[in-house]
């Protein structure tokens, strides 16, 4: 039944696109054919990029130029109607919505899955497990030394280090973990999650803060390889409770307490490539691709076992 539904949803797809709307002569995209320019948050490229790969391997008449930004960025470009299609770790604020209200159209905004911000630390670090008040003290700097979490740590000074200034992770961790505060002075951002993990992999006292994305697919050789040289915090909701990863089980639980949506935000006013994209992303094959690659499905059923040591 399950591969009949995957038949049934892209010959669906296909009828829709026998014809071609044009402009001027000029022919638009449509949910299988044409171009399509979109602005993704660099912390999902990893899967994004495997879902792009498959949808136009399966659909030749299309393409895609995908540019892994942070956040702000794409925000910006789509507020200024330089790209229409955006894909981001949020839905659109009460204030941008009434600024494309104002333009007279609303975009379409669809949650299509679940990922977290993850805390890395270095393997020579024995402290990979904090609790929630742990975390917001070090993102406000009342928490600057290893020893102030443990006496015995060697660890020296914490230092904290974002992927980019303008990310995702950066608002989410200012904004939604310590409370609107600014950021404290031990903090600094990179340019992208990959040097973040490499940077944290060489430093003892670092503490990095990452999308999940980026280590979450164990099966993927590049993956396989960062988890070699860093080590992933669980979080704890306080001291002496158990500490959980960001791992889909627990996503899905909401155990895990730094989840986040993923949401594709389509400013096309008509059936173009961007309907098409997030049809995928929301379907079975879509879902299924977002479950390989360690992201919890908003769609799609998950099972989750629970084994029960005696």
């Amino acid at each position: 039944m399950k591969n009949i539904a995957i038949v049934l949803f892209f010959l669906s797809l296909y009828l829709t696109a026998c014809e071609e709307p044009k402009v001027n002569g000029v022919a638009l995209d449509t949910p299988t054919s044409g171009h399509l320019k979109l602005m993704v948050d660099e912390g999902y490229q990893p899967v994004i990029s495997s879902i792009l790969d498959v949808y136009d391997s399966v659909y030749s008449r299309t393409s895609f130029d995908a540019k892994y930004v942070p956040e702000g960025d794409a925000v910006r470009a789509l507020l200024d109607d330089s790209i229409e299609v955006i894909i981001i770790p949020r839905p659109l604020k009460d204030e941008e919505t009434a600024f494309f209200k104002s333009q007279g159209y609303i975009p379409r905004v669809n949650l299509v899955a679940y990922d977290a911000v993850a805390f890395v630390v270095n393997p020579g670090n024995m402290d990979t497990l904090l609790t929630q008040d742990q975390v917001k003290g070090i993102l406000k700097g009342e928490i600057t030394q290893w020893n102030q979490i443990n006496p015995r740590s060697g660890a020296g000074k914490i230092s904290l280090v974002f992927d980019n200034a303008n990310s995702a992770t950066v608002r989410y961790c200012r904004d939604s973990i310590a409370g609107g505060a600014p950021l404290p002075p031990n903090a600094s951002a990179l340019s992208k999650n990959e040097e973040v993990i490499n940077y944290v992999s060489k430093n003892k006292g670092a503490i990095g803060i990452i999308a999940a994305n980026w280590i979450s697919d164990s099966d993927d050789k590049g993956v396989q390889r960062f988890l070699e040289n860093i080590e992933l915090v669980d979080i704890a909701p306080a001291p002496g409770r158990e500490g959980y990863g960001p791992y889909q089980a627990y996503l899905a639980t909401k155990q895990y307490p730094y989840r986040r949506g993923m949401y594709l935000i389509n400013c096309q006013a008509r059936s173009g490539l961007g309907l098409g994209l997030v049809n995928f992303l929301i379907s079975d094959p879509g879902q299924r691709i977002m479950l390989k690659e360690g992201l919890f499905p908003t769609t799609m059923p998950t099972r989750l076992i629970q084994v029960v040591r005696e």
